[in-house]
């Protein structure tokens, strides 16, 4: 089964976006990117809405269900 840091890379990927894009979406420095996608930290709300506005399903990212 996949955990939200695995489904956080798959959704950077599958946008086309670097770690360091990401984190400037979401509002963090890209090594906070990288302690979240390596299980280190876990993301908190402001930066899961401002990763959604960039495009991020954040329901799949958490649940593992896609919202569409």
């Amino acid at each position: 089964m996949k955990e939200i840091t695995d489904r956080l890379r798959e959704e950077r990927v599958r946008l086309g976006l670097t770690q360091q894009a990401l984190a400037t979406a979401g509002g963090v420095l890209v090594n906070a990117q990288g302690t979240y996608e390596r299980g280190a930290r876990v993301p908190n709300a402001n930066y899961l809405a401002n990763v959604a506005k960039a495009g991020v399903d954040v329901l799949y990212v958490i649940t593992g269900a896609r919202a569409h």
